[in-house]
């Protein structure tokens, strides 16, 4: 390290100055001895298109962020740990990139960086926002003086999926696979392709959303865990669904209050029908009105908002079963959001199947698991799989 410090010396001051590399080379090195005390592994850090007016920050701030000891805290050896720690050394990362995205939609503009991992890679990319910007170290991490970093433990354990927890959950969130939904590009309006989703487990509901919503995984309980803004836990808040502008929360059944209004059991009209003659004169032979033709049906529409729910799954009456990675929900009943003319709509259906792909076996498992400890019973109805 004395050595990194004496080769920073003479260059520390010309970082604006200087193309990337010259100087971040010694500052991603010290990274690197950082990250090695810290977890024990030999990993590279790179940087990746940093833009001119980021090269300063990524020296000074960026890679801090990477070096610190707080950013590796999820890796402490303590009960709460010992997942993460074991899904880490299973993930074997041998790089982490660190790069810069400054061109963000608006709805993103809260988010410090974004991890990038795909299964079975060893290279993690940690993807810095506009936001990352707003907050500045005065010194780089071998410089003496006061130093700021972000804190990156939450985009390490979200991106490479250290939360994936096995056996039975009250909270359960993860990717699932083969979730068949509409596709706006379709020709054919309202046809569907499969897709990757979102599904987050609250104990009495799961939602489902395009992309990932960080929190909820919480291995199994009887004294509820507080919800993710650190308020104890109560009911209304884990059945509500967040942001949805210009939605009321339909009624959800839940398996221990079970929907038991009796169906009409009223008696038909005996009121005789009409036996009159059918008419004998000569049919119209016009042509028929264009008007009468069937109309194409309006494309159906998800909320707009990148984080915003695109319906949820009730409890209640739901069959599950675990069959390999795949985990299959039948009789199940599902509430659609729409958007339509600027409100959300919601469109219920009943005795719905899905045939969904978790990330793995033990996972698929550990969603069977949760969703029976929750009231579901194990099994299979059958049917076709359903489309959205």
């Amino acid at each position: 390290m004395d050595a990194i410090r004496n080769a920073m010396s003479s260059v520390s001051d010309a970082v604006s100055s200087t193309v990337a590399g010259a100087v971040e080379r010694p500052l991603l090195a010290a990274a690197e001895a950082e990250i090695k005390k810290h977890t024990g592994m030999d990993i590279e850090v790179e940087t990746e298109n940093v833009p001119d007016d980021w090269k300063v920050w990524m020296a000074r701030t960026g890679i801090n962020s990477i070096a610190n000891e707080d950013t590796w805290a999820f890796l402490e050896d303590n009960q709460w740990n010992a997942r993460k720690v074991e899904l880490w050394k299973e993930r074997a990362i041998t790089k982490i990139v660190l790069s810069v995205n400054t061109e963000v939609d608006q709805e993103d503009r809260w988010i410090v960086a974004m991890p990038e991992w795909e299964r079975g890679s060893k290279t993690l990319k940690l993807v810095f926002y506009p936001y990352a910007g707003t907050w500045e170290s005065d010194n780089t991490w071998v410089s003496p003086g006061y130093k700021r970093w972000w804190v990156l433990g939450d985009e390490i354990v979200f991106g490479l999926q250290l939360y994936q927890l096995p056996g039975k959950c009250f909270y359960k969130s993860d990717w699932m696979e083969d979730f068949e939904d509409v596709d706006p590009d379709s020709l054919i309006p309202n046809g569907t392709k499969k897709y990757k989703r979102w599904f987050q487990f609250r104990h009495w509901i799961i939602y489902w959303y395009p992309n990932a919503m960080w929190g909820w995984n919480w291995a199994y309980t009887k004294q509820p865990p507080k919800l993710p803004d650190g308020s104890l836990f109560n009911l209304n808040a884990v059945l509500s669904c967040p942001s949805l502008p210009d939605f009321k929360m339909p009624a959800v059944r839940l398996p221990s209050l079970p929907d038991i209004s009796l169906p009409d059991v009223s008696l038909p009209s005996l009121e005789m029908p009409s036996i009159s003659a059918p008419s004998l004169s000569a049919p119209s032979l016009s042509a028929p009105s264009l008007g009468s033709l069937p109309s194409m049906p309006d494309r159906l529409q998800r909320p707009k908002g990148k984080w915003a729910c695109h319906g949820f799954i009730e409890l209640t009456d739901l069959k599950v079963k675990a069959s390999g990675k795949d985990v299959i929900l039948s009789n199940a009943t599902v509430t659609h959001f729409w958007e339509k003319n600027g409100h959300i709509d919601t469109e219920k259906k009943e005795r719905q199947r899905y045939v969904l792909k978790a990330t793995s076996d033990e996972q698929a498992t550990s969603w069977k698991e949760s969703l029976i400890e929750s009231g579901v019973e194990e099994g299979d109805t059958g049917g076709c799989c359903t489309v959205a």
